[in-house]
């Protein structure tokens, strides 16, 4: 039973392996830019994607045009953080980490001796960094990531998320819909009651995808069947999104990240799926989109309202006006040149 709910995961995430044509042997030349696309990130007016295949590429000009960086791993990457213009992280498969001191000019894989999958990152500031992912394993540094400790969590649970609001209190968000918090920096990590927890024996299924920490004690965690779950202070969560008080079909759709914006809060999901909040994060609506039906696995603003969306099967959205407006990308590959154009 705990391999089906770690296959539902791996489903979900489009990790479930891909049996590819004889005519696509030609992949080895270029990333899968029309699979999966799982991390963005947005500083300024440079922007990097990852996802399956090793692939990588990054953007200088908010997203008008984009080129593929080297990547050392064919394993699929899952996130990626610059902690300063030079200085980047990404998590992958396979205990994969790369690193990059020249703005992502050169990755480097930086050996971590674990095999499991990091689906999670947080880094707050250039010294202090967190992974999470699968079998319990959780990664910490406190030196720019110079040294790193582990910490594997008993329970043997997939974190899809990892948040901190300072250098010592954070959150694991993950299977079977658990949250756990550590006040020592993630040393040691304790699970907190939450409404949509589920026990492994009741062969019932819930998880948690995201977590957004909008300051020191409020915070979101977002899951499947558009669950949303809120705390005003780190210890206590209540369900303030749910199938039962939605109106709307999309109510349903399992919601795998989340990003805040001009007080409003954004989340994304499965088949097309692209809420914002209204001020008060009472009432959610669906964005309107003209893209396939195809899950939406990642989400990032800049300061000025620049943003961008990342999904299954190549898919990227962006927009330049914090949201009100969103325009759909296709990434073309020209050997190790790339750009974009609308759709």
């Amino acid at each position: 039973m705990r391999l089906l709910f770690s296959f539902v995961i791996w489903v979900l995430l489009g990790l479930a392996p891909v049996i590819l044509p004889a005519h696509a042997a030609t992949i080895s030349k270029e990333p899968a830019l029309q699979e999966n696309f799982y991390g963005v990130h947005i500083s300024d007016n440079l922007a990097w994607i990852v996802g399956y295949y090793g692939t990588i590429l990054h953007s200088t000009d908010r997203g008008k045009t984009w080129k593929l960086q080297a990547s050392p791993t064919r394993q699929a990457l899952f996130t990626v953080r610059f902690v300063s213009p030079l200085n980047g992280w990404i998590g992958g498969s396979y205990g994969t980490l790369l690193r990059t001191d020249d703005g992502g000019e050169s990755w480097h894989a930086q050996p971590l001796n674990i095999t499991e999958h990091l689906f999670a990152s947080h880094w707050p500031d250039e010294s202090h960094g967190w992974l999470a992912g699968s079998q319990g394993m959780t990664i910490h540094t406190s030196d720019g990531g110079h040294s790193w400790s582990k910490t594997v969590v008993p329970g043997d649970f997939t974190f899809n998320a990892v948040s901190f609001t300072n250098a010592s209190r954070g959150w694991l968000a993950g299977e079977f819909g658990v949250i756990f918090q550590s006040s020592d920096g993630g040393k040691a990590w304790v699970k907190q009651k939450n409404p949509v927890e589920v026990s492994f024996d009741s062969g019932a299924s819930q998880n948690l995808f995201a977590l957004l920490f909008t300051a020191p004690g409020n915070g979101y965690a977002f899951g499947l069947d558009g669950v949303v779950l809120s705390t005003r202070d780190g210890s206590r969560w209540e369900i303030v999104r749910q199938r039962e008080n939605s109106d709307t079909t999309k109510a349903t759709h399992h919601l795998f990240a989340a990003a805040e914006f001009n007080g409003r809060i954004w989340a994304t999901g499965e088949r097309g799926t692209l809420l914002q909040s209204d001020v008060d994060r009472a009432q959610w609506r669906q964005a309107e989109l003209q893209i396939p039906r195809v899950s939406l696995n990642a989400i990032a603003f800049g300061e000025d309202g620049f943003g961008l969306v990342v999904g299954n099967r190549g898919l990227v959205l962006r927009t330049e006006d914090g949201g009100k407006s969103w325009q759909r990308l296709k990434i073309i590959t020209r050997s190790l040149e790339n750009h974009q154009s609308a759709r």
